[in-house]
């Protein structure tokens, strides 16, 4: 039976899975599909390859880098976070990715994104995939921090505004089985009061009118798959592995030492959720 590896985004809160999935890296735990948005779908990325630490490395070495995240990026090309440096020299460079190792996978990535004209969720297989990973870009394209990705035909931001935690599409895919890893403690719920106000969604974003209605029931939509992920986990279909106590940090933050916290607290939560893992992973039943 397929199982599929489902990654929730959050921003810096992806240090948590970071941690989690270099546990199931060292214990060699594979899945034959991995699903992620934001920073979920960025993890994923060193995951395939499977380049140990890397995904630490990137946030420790570099988030302190005004080349990585910073109001100057912002001011000089839109974009809160450099995707031109961090796609770039970082990837090819300072922490080179290993293209033949994740391309040559038998694991294949899903990547979500959303599409600004229809408000649906778009999803780019490993194949699709560009060098400069043009759709992982546009999955962690946050609106009015970032810019509009122009994809294969696509106007994408993050794959988060449209279906924050992917578990669904896994399911329709044909992964009755499920890891489900979120960035949030068992006692979040998303508060029912958008993000951002109507008014402001329509100056920024007044000729995508299906993306504005995305983002007004975005609460509501995160709320509703944080209720499939305990369904599926109480059939006993899920296992959801999620931060043991709150992340208290910010989706921005640039800390490496309180990121390296949070990092070690998914790779202790992994570590001893690792026998129910292993029993997950081979019950065929």
């Amino acid at each position: 039976m397929p199982i599929g590896l489902v990654l929730e985004g959050g921003g810096m809160r992806g240090a948590y899975t970071s941690g989690v999935l270099e546990v199931l890296l060292e214990n060699n735990i594979e899945f034959s599909t991995v699903y992620g948005v934001s920073a979920g779908a960025c993890n994923a990325l060193s995951f395939i390859s499977k380049q140990k630490k890397r995904n630490y490395d990137i946030f420790y070495k570099y988030i302190a880098d005004k080349r990585y995240i910073s109001i100057e990026n912002l001011r000089r090309t839109g974009s809160l976070f450099g995707f031109d440096f961090i796609f770039g020299e970082l990837f090819h460079n300072l922490l080179p990715f290993d293209y033949e190792t994740f391309f040559n996978s038998s694991t294949e990535l899903k990547v979500g994104t959303t599409d600004l004209k229809t408000g649906r969720e778009v999803f780019f297989r490993k194949s699709e995939l560009d060098e400069n990973f043009t759709a992982v870009k546009a999955s962690s394209s946050l609106p009015f921090i970032s810019n509009i990705i122009s994809y294969r035909g696509h106007e994408l931001l993050d794959g988060g505004c449209a279906m924050p935690i992917v578990l669904e599409r896994s399911i329709f895919d044909g992964n009755d089985k499920n890891i489900v890893v979120l960035t949030r403690d068992i006692s979040f719920r998303k508060n029912p009061r958008p993000e951002f106000p109507r008014a402001a969604l329509r100056v920024k974003f007044g000729d995508y009118p299906n993306f504005v209605d995305v983002m007004m029931k975005r609460p509501e939509t995160y709320n509703n798959e944080l209720e499939l992920c305990r369904r599926k986990e109480k059939e006993g279909n899920a296992l959801v592995i999620r931060p043991s106590k709150p992340i208290i940090t910010g989706r921005y933050e640039k800390d490496p030492e309180r990121l390296k916290l949070i990092y070690e607290m998914g790779m202790k939560d992994c570590e001893k959720l690792l026998p129910k893992v292993r029993e997950f992973m081979s019950d065929d039943k």
